[in-house]
């Protein structure tokens, strides 16, 4: 088991890590609404060039759903997107947050996200409802909170790493990097990070502090 005291400085993803994700379920919602093959067009492993637009901020929303239209052949309403690319979002289970919660006294940790918009606003809209105000909402639990869309940038790539990196003044090799997606650790070795492959919905199991 991984001991998170051992390290300095702690970067976390978000989906798969602390936030519970089920790929599945936008897949079965697209192909209910559309009869549509959506494993074509994206999974965790790979995606089509439209959603890695969306992800590192290159289009909005609007764009996004109009490209989706397309690509589906289906004139479906903003709202029948959104809740259908929502699918996949679970909550944040109280255990993490209060995990979170008492690794942050004791260490600077971040959050670092390959997401979207649409599902920043679902997710933290989610925080609130199942925790209410605790810590004034989701990135209040870390020093910092980074989205891709929001830097123009996406793991793996090694630059979104640097840019934490330089932002905090961090020392890599004192920082650990802890991600479900396998792909993404890569990017981290790059720049000296210490590595941890998390598997989905195991973060309990798997660290401590």
């Amino acid at each position: 088991m991984l001991q998170l005291l051992d390290y300095d400085a702690i970067i976390f993803d978000f989906g798969g890590v602390i936030l519970d994700l089920d790929y599945h379920a936008t897949r079965r919602a697209f192909e209910e609404l559309c009869g549509c093959d959506w494993q074509i067009l994206y999974s965790q492993q790979q995606q089509t060039a439209l959603f890695d637009d969306f992800e590192t901020g290159r289009i909005d929303p609007a764009t996004f759903r109009d490209g989706l239209r397309r690509l589906l052949g289906q004139e479906l309403s903003d709202r029948a997107i959104d809740t259908a690319w929502n699918a996949m979002l679970g909550g944040v289970p109280l255990v993490h947050v209060e995990f979170l919660e008492q690794l942050r006294s004791q260490r600077p940790i971040f959050l670092l996200s390959n997401t979207n918009a649409i599902h920043q606003a679902a997710f933290e809209q989610r925080f609130i409802e199942d925790h209410g105000d605790r810590h004034s909402g989701l990135p209040a639990l870390f020093e910092q909170a980074y989205y891709s869309h929001q830097l123009g940038d996406r793991k793996p790539h090694a630059s979104i790493f640097q840019t934490v990196i330089d932002r905090h003044q961090l020392d890599p090799s004192r920082t650990l990097f802890l991600d479900d997606s396998p792909q993404h650790l890569e990017g981290a070795k790059q720049v000296g990070l210490h590595t941890a492959w998390i598997p989905s919905g195991q973060l309990l199991q798997q660290v401590r502090l």
